[in-house]
């Protein structure tokens, strides 16, 4: 058998195993569910397109057979297609012509801009999926969020009915069916880029990458995705379910952009006293203080326009495109 196939078939059986470690609702599989993509991306960028298919294939008949066929369509639908579309789109390439010769031609790799880009979409279509899944108009869709706390673990922990009263289940499901699509976008498009993130840099550092590192911090996403973006949080702030579909579009470019402005800044401060304490002050923010995103994200916005990385690269400060910061 080839070895694209044993490794897909391997890593298709660790992939649903991964995944259905969540029915055992212990803390560490938590952790495990959310690495459920890893194996998919380790076969791809490691032993190409073929390899990943077939893993995307077993672990979703493997689920439909441990858990059942309900749970292996949304593990084919969030995990499983996903995954094998953006390996795909990793491992395109081009020959260009170098520029220093006439003869020689050096390939050119799918930008990771556009991967970026193209994993908030697939996030913001999730989102949707999610939303239209749980009623097809906004009162439904309430009430499906209701029902699900009404028959949550929560109620176990108020017996005496004190603390989760009607009134406010009420309240704590409109809350939550407002915030829903653009959480769910974000978690996910956040666990997918980082597992092919630590996937890259396993298959580099065991020597079996069939694409070079890229470039992190030349990451651009293209100028449409922009007028994407503010077409989805402009239509975010609608009332009802188109409100609720394009937060999800809304929620998942801004995890984008967000990746750009600290390209950018990764970028712009070097040279820069104290900037392993200015990048660590960065990321602590945005992972404990959610409007520290934002403000990267503005500045991942402002990019096409400042041009602070060009500016950065005129200054001396040219950046390293041989690692990941």
């Amino acid at each position: 058998m080839p070895i694209p196939l044993i490794i897909g078939i391997g890593s298709g059986l660790v992939s649903a195993a991964l995944f259905a470690s969540a029915a055992t609702a212990t803390a560490l599989a938590g952790v495990l569910f959310y690495l459920a993509p890893l194996p998919l991306c380790l076969a791809g960028l490691g032993w190409g397109v073929i390899a990943v298919l077939v893993a995307a294939l077993t672990g979703t008949i493997v689920v439909a057979a441990s858990v059942g066929s309900a749970t292996a369509v949304v593990f084919a639908i969030s995990v499983a297609v996903p995954t094998a579309l953006l390996v795909r789109l990793a491992l395109l390439s081009r020959p260009v012509q170098a520029p220093q010769s006439r003869d020689a031609a050096t390939l050119e790799w799918y930008p990771p801009g556009r991967l970026v880009g193209w994993a908030a979409v697939m996030a913001g279509l999730l989102a949707a999926l999610l939303v239209l899944f749980l009623g097809y108009d906004q009162d439904s869709y309430r009430e499906s969020i209701r029902e699900i706390l009404n028959h949550s673990a929560l109620k176990e922990l108020d017996r005496d009915g004190t603390l989760f009263t009607e009134e406010n289940i009420a309240r704590l499901s409109g809350m939550l069916a407002r915030a829903l699509p653009a959480a769910f976008a974000v978690v996910w498009l956040t666990i997918t880029l980082f597992n092919l993130w630590i996937a890259g840099l396993i298959v580099g550092a065991s020597g079996r990458a069939l694409r070079p590192w890229p470039d992190l911090q030349g990451l651009e996403l293209p100028n449409a995705f922009l007028l994407i973006f503010a077409a989805a949080l402009a239509a975010s702030f609608l009332p009802g379910l188109p409100g609720l579909l394009a937060s999800g579009f809304a929620g998942a470019l801004l995890v984008a952009y967000t990746l750009q402005g600290l390209a950018v800044i990764h970028v712009y401060s070097r040279g820069v006293p104290f900037r392993g304490l200015l990048l660590t002050t960065v990321y602590l923010g945005i992972f404990l203080l959610g409007w520290v995103a934002i403000v990267v994200a503005i500045v991942g916005l402002a990019e096409p326009s400042l041009g602070l990385r060009r500016r950065a690269a005129r200054g001396g400060q040219k950046p390293n495109g041989n690692g990941p910061v």
